[in-house]
């Protein structure tokens, strides 16, 4: 069995064509949220999702467009998540779509091959917002692990625990529990502008973090056709080129 694992798409079409191209023969898909925002195609990117895509949670970025309230991001991507937001997400997508993102779950729980996952976009302690970046100390960690449930807060349970957000790839363990952040296709932020993925051979127990390439220029090309503000536009080329948060 053959996980493909993707997470923070944020609307860039051909970083996400070239993953699927790249990851083509897995099995199962599994998509961590945010599928909209900074990008130039968000109505073509939720489409393609929905061919593809076995388990897809809900992003912040998705709960924002959804429900036209406030994404919650650092503050130094703020700005530029208010202005795409108004600017292309919501001129772009239509109530089809902002229905589809309105019905998007928190969280999932499930099981492949007698194998337990938990899938959220943030954390288990907090679905949409908390940052659990790769440098979180044990003692951080656990406190995110927990959820809260009408019985109180309570410790997941899962073999794996698939995590995004951070845009940063990770791979971490807490006792017997692994936890993946295969990054962002569409908006890395860990220094490499590649596109990134994760893959797990289920029967192996492998993980695998991966890039791949794609061709920047064109959804570049594609933003500057958008008419945006200068000084936002060069952002979003700028973090597209760098794979980083200038």
């Amino acid at each position: 069995m053959r996980i493909l694992i993707i997470s923070d798409v944020h609307a860039n079409l051909y970083a996400l064509r070239a993953i699927l191209e790249r990851a083509r023969g897995y099995d199962y898909a599994i998509f961590v949220g945010d599928s909209v925002d900074y990008g130039p195609h968000p109505v073509e990117v939720i489409d393609l999702l929905k061919e593809s895509i076995d388990i897809w949670v809900m992003g912040n970025h998705d709960n924002a467009v959804a429900w036209n309230v406030d994404c919650g991001c650092s503050s130094k991507m703020h700005g530029l998540s208010v202005y795409t937001r108004k600017s292309i997400s919501l001129k772009m997508l239509g109530e089809e779509e902002i229905r589809f993102l309105q019905s998007l779950p928190l969280r999932r729980k499930i099981d492949i091959e007698g194998t337990k996952f938990y899938v959220v976009h943030a954390t288990p302690r907090d679905p949409l917002y908390t940052y659990m970046h790769p440098t979180v100390t044990p003692d951080e960690l656990k406190k995110l692990l927990y959820e809260k449930t009408a019985e109180g807060e309570k410790l997941i349970e899962a073999d794996y625990l698939i995590v995004g957000h951070t845009h940063i790839p990770m791979l971490r363990e807490w006792g017997s529990l692994r936890i993946i952040n295969p990054g962002s296709v569409g908006q890395p932020r860990d220094g490499d502008n590649r596109a990134s993925y994760a893959i797990i051979e289920l029967d192996r127990g492998e993980i695998l973090l991966r890039k791949a390439r794609y061709d920047i220029e064109k959804t570049i090309e594609d933003i500057k056709k958008l008419g945006l503000e200068k000084s936002f536009e060069q952002l979003l080329i700028k973090i597209l080129i760098t794979g980083c948060i200038p």
